[in-house]
């Protein structure tokens, strides 16, 4: 499926040494791509970041199937779950199965050391997470076949049938197709990709 990806560097591949440099770990550990153009458009700078450099990517990755993502706003499939529990060795709370980004939350959590009994209520386990936590949490979904993790572009009460954003667990399964150097400007308070100019091979 093809996706895109804004970023303020200019590089060929992707990799996960600058995790949480840009906009942080907030969906898990991985590499954020995105179906809307303007959301890569807005993220070619993050927030926490300024440039005057702005690359709009156009990639590629193997195409989503019923058991290799995780739906963050939604129940994690059973199956899933099961080959997590096999894995970890241990049960997963029922309350935690309901939606994708508890799981994420607990595995976070559970893998940088924190007790079952420390995670028993929605409030414990929605406490920030260490990035060695998110880290090892999708190794362990990679482990079982999870390579994404996806929620919704901005419509959360349109899930699934809306625009998506996905975490790439693995960078390894990107394909860059295009890099574009954009001119982004506002207007009528969104970003726009103004002008694009193709540098796939200027480099």
């Amino acid at each position: 499926m093809e996706l895109y990806h804004g970023s303020p560097f200019l590089f060929k591949s992707f990799n996960l040494d600058a995790l949480a440099e840009g906009s942080g770990i907030k969906f898990g550990a991985g590499v954020y791509l995105t179906e809307s153009l303007d959301t890569a458009v807005r993220y070619s700078a993050p927030r926490n970041m300024t440039s005057e450099n702005h690359y709009l990517y156009t990639v590629e990755v193997p195409d989503k199937t019923e058991l290799n993502f995780l739906p963050y706003p939604a129940p994690v499939q059973a199956e899933i779950i099961n080959m997590l529990e096999a894995h970890l060795n241990e049960s997963i709370p029922d309350f935690v199965k309901s939606e994708g980004k508890l799981l994420r939350k607990y595995l976070a959590h559970r893998l940088a050391g924190v007790s079952k009994e420390n995670l028993l209520t929605e409030k414990q386990i929605d406490k920030k997470t260490t990035l060695e936590g998110e880290k090892k949490a999708s190794q362990v979904l990679l482990e079982v076949g999870v390579a994404y993790i996806e929620w919704p572009n901005g419509a959360w009460s349109k899930y699934p049938n809306c625009i998506m954003n996905i975490a790439v667990l693995d960078p390894d399964v990107i394909n860059v197709v295009k890099i574009e150097e954009i001119d982004r400007q506002m207007v009528k308070g969104k970003y726009i990709a103004a002008s694009r100019r193709e540098v796939t091979n200027n480099f």
